[in-house]
Parts: C-alpha cells; sequence; structure tokens
C-alpha cells in the first residue's frame, strides 16, 4: 500500500494525487467524481468566507451577550420590567446567553458540515469530520476573545493602534469581567451536557413527537430498523467544545483559580459519559485513521498552552510582579523545547510508519525474505530498481528467473 503510495504514475507531480484510501463505509459515493482542481478553488473560496466570517463573528457574539440583561430586552419589548434581585433573575441572566451561544455553535457547525459536503464535494466523512473539527475550533478560539474583549474586531483594533500599551491591561481586566459567563458555560456543559448524553432526552422527545403526528400503522419496516442503528459520534463536534472548556481553564487558572474546579467537574463528567456511550450506546460506522484528530488536537493543543503562558507573563507583569513575570517564561521556554522535539522526533517518524508498517509485515509474510529498503524508495527516484527485482538463481528457477 505504502509503495503504491509512493508510485510516480505521471511525469507531471501536478496532474494526479495519490492518497491512501479512505474506510469504505465513509466514502461519501455522490462526490467521488468532483474534480479536484474545482475542489481546491472551492476550498480556497470558502477559507476566504470563513476568515471574512471570523472578522464579524462579533455581531452575533454580541447579540448573544444581550441577552445577560432581561430588563432591557423587556424594555425594548415593551414588557414591564422585573426585580433584578430576585435570584431567578440572576439564574436566567446567566444561563441564557450561555443556551443561545451553544445554540449559535450548533447552527455553525451544520454549515460547515453542509459546506464540506455539498460545496467542496469532500470525499470521505472522514476528510468532513476534519474539516470541520479545524474550522470549528477557529471560531471556538475566536469565541473566547470576542467574549472576552467585546466590541468588533475592528473597534478593538483601532484602540490598541491609537494605544499599543493598552492591549495588555484591557485582555487582563476583560478576563475578569468575563470569568462569570465562562464558569456558567463550563457548569452548563458539564451538567447539561452529560445528563442529555446519557438520558438521550432530546431523541425521545423527538421520537415522541414522531409517534404523536404519525400513527404507528404508516411507519415502515426500514424506518424502524433504522432508528436502531447506534448513533455515531461526531468528532468534528464534540472535540472542538471540550478543547474550548479546556482553554477557559487553562487560561483561568493564575486569574481565577476555582475556575480549575469546574474543569474537574467537567472533565470528570465527560470521562464518565464518553465512557458509558462508548461502551453501551454509540458505535463508529467509520475509522478515519486519526485524520480528524490526532495533528489537528495537537497543533491545537500546543496552541491553548503558548496563550496561558503568555496571559499568565502579562497578568503578572500587571501585578507589577517583576520576579514572577520573569520566572513565568521558563515554562514557556520549556514548551517551546518540548514542542520542537515531538515535533523532530515523533510526527515526523509518524508521517513515515506506514512505510516501516508496510516492510515489516512484507518481511514477515516471506514476500521479501532478502529485505533491501531501496524496494521502498519511491521508483523515480531509484534508478536501480530493475536491478532489485531481476535475480539470478540457477539452483531453483535457472538463469533467468524474475522475482
Amino acid at each position: 500500500k505504502q509503495a503504491a503510495a509512493q508510485c510516480a504514475l505521471t511525469p507531471d507531480r501536478t496532474s494526479m494525487r495519490v492518497f491512501h484510501a479512505p474506510d469504505p463505509r465513509s466514502v461519501l459515493w455522490e462526490n467521488i467524481n468532483f474534480p479536484f482542481s474545482m475542489q481546491d478553488t472551492a476550498k480556497f473560496g470558502m477559507k476566504v468566507v470563513w476568515i471574512v466570517g471570523i472578522l464579524f463573528w462579533a455581531i452575533p457574539v454580541s447579540v448573544v451577550n444581550s441577552l445577560a440583561n432581561l430588563n432591557s430586552i423587556l424594555q425594548a419589548l415593551n414588557i414591564k420590567t422585573v426585580d433584578s434581585s430576585k435570584p431567578w433573575y440572576g439564574f436566567l441572566s446567566g444561563l441564557l446567553p450561555v443556551i443561545a451561544l451553544a445554540l449559535l455553535l450548533d447552527a455553525l457547525y451544520a454549515l460547515i458540515v453542509l459546506t464540506a459536503k455539498r460545496v467542496l464535494k469532500l470525499k470521505s466523512l472522514s476528510d468532513v469530520d476534519a474539516y470541520a473539527t479545524y474550522w470549528y475550533q477557529l471560531y471556538q478560539f475566536a469565541n473566547l476573545w470576542l467574549i472576552v474583549i467585546g466590541g468588533s474586531i475592528f473597534n478593538q483594533f483601532q484602540s490598541f493602534l491609537n494605544d499599543p500599551q493598552s492591549i495588555v491591561t484591557t485582555i487582563a481586566n476583560a478576563m475578569i469581567g468575563s470569568s462569570v459567563f465562562f464558569v456558567n458555560m463550563t457548569l452548563t456543559q458539564s451538567i447539561g451536557k452529560c445528563a442529555l448524553d446519557i438520558s438521550q432526552l432530546q431523541k425521545f422527545v423527538i421520537a415522541l413527537l414522531m409517534r404523536l403526528w404519525r400513527s404507528e400503522s404508516t411507519i415502515t419496516q426500514r424506518q424502524m430498523d433504522r432508528a436502531k442503528i447506534p448513533e455515531t459520534y461526531q468528532w468534528g463536534y464534540e472535540i472542538p467544545q471540550i478543547l474550548f472548556i479546556l482553554m477557559i481553564v487553562v487560561l483561568y487558572c493564575p486569574i481565577v483559580p476555582i475556575m480549575e474546579v469546574f474543569g474537574l467537574i467537567y472533565f470528570a463528567g465527560r470521562y464518565i459519559t464518553y465512557k458509558h456511550q462508548f461502551l453501551h450506546v454509540n458505535a463508529q460506522t467509520f475509522e478515519g485513521g486519526g485524520n480528524a484528530t490526532w495533528l489537528s488536537i495537537f497543533v491545537f493543543i500546543i496552541s491553548i498552552i503558548y496563550m496561558a503562558e503568555a496571559v499568565f507573563i502579562a497578568y503578572m507583569g500587571l501585578k507589577q510582579s517583576p520576579a514572577s513575570a520573569a520566572f513565568a517564561f521558563v515554562p514557556l521556554v520549556v514548551t517551546f523545547v518540548f514542542h520542537l522535539d515531538l515535533r523532530y522526533k515523533t510526527i515526523t517518524y509518524l508521517q513515515n510508519l506506514p512505510l516501516q508498517r508496510a516492510a515489516a509485515i512484507d518481511v514477515k509474510e516471506g514476500e521479501c525474505s532478502d529485505f533491501n529498503r531501496l524496494i521502498y524508495l519511491q521508483p523515480s527516484l531509484n534508478t536501480c530498481l530493475d536491478e532489485q527485482f531481476h535475480v539470478v538463481d540457477s539452483n531453483t528457477r535457472g538463469p533467468d528467473a524474475v522475482f
């Protein structure tokens, strides 16, 4: 397989694209005939659209944040305001923006997946997962900083250009003020998300409404069998949400230490939920070979660590603690060295792992008993490849034996 993937089938390296075949169960057969040249053009166009969308993402985020002021909404609707000192008012003011943001992000994820399938015409569900993971995570990053800073990016850029020294102060002060929102989000994800995943309440309500709308006699056997198929986890949807909570916890550790407790509750709940769902409920219908997970998660986690250390250094500097700020550069340097070491010693080797596995299998199965690594080189780079396959063995097959 690896040798086939490295074969030079044409002198023009841009005329044909060779890649490992995906899991047949994940292939989107309706997109197979879509040319790669048109797909590349569509990817570039959608990249521009998503980047512009990130720049203007502050508009819907600001609308979501405005839900925290219920009395302002009631006044805009000409409805009598309520007493803001009541406990239920504070509960709703903290919960409504979190729920609205979650619904907004769900709509965004559905749009990204629809774009990957219908506009970009990606060839497999694993490619769709990888594409959704990347862009959905970038919007999650934008969510955090837009919620922290507030306002549109262009307004913030203008204020930063007028006073560059205000960047650190603005971000540090804003992070403290936004901590309540992120605490509510973490708790809502910890309790609400885990409870919904285990109880499957939303599916039960949908099934109940369908039964009330349609009589049982009109449901076909195929529809009943389809309802029994286990659900597949959408990693492009699940992973960015987990990394978003991780980013919140890591960034707020030095500023709001109690955030670590809420993070512990969240990840403990997600561990119990995933363990139960994967063992008893869900089943993956296809395997993506880590295309949507390993490389993307590694890049995003390293980015989160860098951001957290930069925020910590800035926060210590604002506290007028030069010794602490200087000492904070130590973990930043250690992270950078570890990143480089992992990149050159692990990721590079993982890219060649299929080649090593293919060679080991061939040796084990006896297909290449006299193992020669030149056989696995790209044919266009191996000028002596023909000589490797023409071996004289006069004792068994004669002087003209070829194998």
